[in-house]
């Protein structure tokens, strides 16, 4: 595979390493590529022979999706479900151009639908690029929605059921284990539990830029955030207690629209269900997790806070999740008496973990697998409900039967 990149640089924090980058498979397009991105003068830029699967690989090893990706789908055999692949790996943002050479108005509808800006057919000029991408906008001329993240919301039933650790949890899982860009909001203003959870300090940016909201920007929002590794960003304040809100209502909704152009998940973790930015969530919520406890009180708030969750115009799909929270076994609620008075089972119970939450908790520090493989298979199994991905029993029998899921 041949490679030619212009002036690729290490970036800092918050910058992108490339602002095009293109795999293609011959070398006449290549040319072409060349010839465009030095007359535009772009200067940090990547373009390589190759397909799909390279760019795939080549997406997973950085630290930030370009503005503009380039992908020939000259030897793809299922191009929507390879693209399908490829999106996993880049942030909403990424403005996707596909090229081909089958004149195809069925091919071209079917990937405007998934999310592909636009699709150039061979041979590619100079002058059709120009046309498609838009330099000095930064964009390329728009046919359909942008591609958005996705708004998930954590809440729980009661006080130290453990919402702030399963939620924290499954943002690490998404981040560090399936590469997605996770934005992680804590919704109490006067201070969480979740930055001491991952060993960092506040900000106080969750407060600044709802404070701000009319003069937002994708790049004003990034810079409040506070950076745990390379995916994982959290959004947070620590109000003095008895301190008013400082922002007027609706404000959340702008800052999640900006959060969801540039990350694939934006956790929100749900303090008190009388906090009005508890109702905001719920209504920009796409999924909804609350979690619960085998006792009558969390049994009977479960029945509360689901009307309260779901009686709303966008009807949040959601989801319980049962927690042991703590070590006592007797006189809770049976799982089929729970079951019964919510009206629903639960999508899964997490087993009691006795020392290494605890620990972690403490370190900052994700709960090591050997301590607490139950409780991170819980996580896992929460984090496939969101990507799509299949359990591990499920895809050992795929791959063993060679059933091949598009």
């Amino acid at each position: 595979m041949g490679t030619n990149e212009f002036s690729f640089t290490k970036s800092n924090a918050g910058t992108r390493l490339a602002e095009f980058i293109a795999f293609v498979s011959d070398r006449k397009t290549e040319q072409v590529l060349k010839s465009f991105v030095l007359e535009q003068a772009m200067p940090h830029t990547h373009i390589a022979i190759g397909g799909v699967n390279d760019a795939i690989a080549y997406l997973s090893k950085i630290e930030r999706s370009p503005q503009f990706l380039l992908i020939d789908l000259h030897d793809s055999v299922m191009p929507l479900s390879e693209l399908g692949r490829l999106a996993e790996v880049c942030e909403p943002s990424v403005q996707v151009i596909a090229l081909g050479e089958r004149n195809d108005v069925g091919l071209f509808r079917s990937l405007l639908k998934i999310g592909v800006r636009d699709y150039l057919v061979k041979p590619l000029t100079v002058e059709l690029l120009k046309r498609t991408v838009n330099v000095a906008e930064g964009k390329v001329s728009p046919v359909m929605l942008a591609r958005s993240g996705k708004t998930i919301a954590f809440a729980g039933t009661r006080g130290g059921v453990g919402t702030t650790t399963i939620a924290l949890n499954v943002a690490r899982h998404l981040a560090e284990d399936t590469h997605r860009r996770v934005a992680y909001v804590d919704l109490n203003l006067n201070g969480g539990a979740a930055n001491s959870m991952l060993g960092i300090k506040s900000n106080n940016g969750l407060s600044d830029v709802m404070q701000n909201v009319h003069r937002l920007d994708p790049q004003y929002v990034e810079r409040t955030l506070v950076a745990k590794g390379a995916r994982l960003f959290v959004l947070s304040a620590e109000l003095d207690y008895g301190s008013a809100q400082p922002f007027k209502s609706g404000a959340l909704g702008r800052v999640l629209e900006l959060l969801c152009d540039s990350f694939h998940y934006v956790i929100l973790d749900v303090g008190s269900m009388t906090d009005p930015l508890a109702s905001d969530a719920f209504d920009f919520a796409s999924r909804v997790y609350l979690v619960s406890e085998r006792s009558v009180h969390s049994t009977r708030e479960t029945i509360r806070r689901l009307r309260f969750i779901e009686d709303r115009d966008n009807n949040p799909p959601t989801s319980l999740l049962l927690n042991n929270a703590n070590a006592a076994s007797a006189g809770k609620v049976g799982a089929a008496d729970f079951t019964s008075a919510v009206g629903r089972p639960p999508l899964y119970e997490i087993q009691f973990e006795s020392k290494a939450i605890s620990i972690a908790e403490n370190l900052g520090e994700p709960p090591t697998e050997k301590a607490s493989n139950g409780f991170n298979q819980s996580i896992t199994r929460i984090g496939h409900d969101l990507t799509g991905q299949p359990a591990v029993a499920e895809r050992n029998f795929l791959q063993k039967f060679k059933f091949r899921r598009n």
